[in-house]
């Protein structure tokens, strides 16, 4: 429900900051440099993704499923998320090859992680079916 969803949002900003700001702030629309691979499905829906704008500071979560293999998802971040328009610094992976990749970026004060992880569907192959969370400067 659209209650839910705005409870959820507000449960989630509070890792970002220590006072939760009015659900009129709250957008569904990722930033300008926030990027996924061709043909991903974006779950904006239930609070699942959000973004938060000020002037001097920002905060977003944003959901995705994607089929396609992990190696290729971790290549697409790696080299687009560090090329011009987008212009993040990589500075960091954990959790290779486990089935569950975390990247990290950073962009002046900006901090980015990147969530890439396998998830089963039933009646579909296993290994190509990711969920990705990209979070901007959100601490969970």
């Amino acid at each position: 429900s659209r209650a839910l969803a705005s409870v959820v949002a507000l449960v989630a900003l509070a890792a970002c900051q220590s006072s939760p700001p009015p659900a009129s702030r709250l957008s569904t629309t990722p930033f300008e440099d926030v990027i996924v691979p061709r043909g991903a499905t974006y779950l904006d829906a239930n609070g699942e993704s959000f973004a938060y704008r000020q002037p001097t500071f920002r905060c977003g979560r944003f959901a995705f499923d994607w089929q396609g293999p992990e190696a290729d998802a971790i290549r697409f971040y790696k080299e687009r998320l560090t090329a011009p328009p987008y212009s993040w610094t990589f500075v960091g992976e954990d959790g290779a090859q486990s089935g569950s990749t975390r990247l990290h970026f950073v962009k002046g004060d900006d901090r980015c992680m990147v969530d890439i992880d396998r998830i089963p569907k039933p009646g579909i192959e296993k290994r190509n079916n990711l969920s990705i969370v990209v979070r901007v400067n959100y601490r969970k």
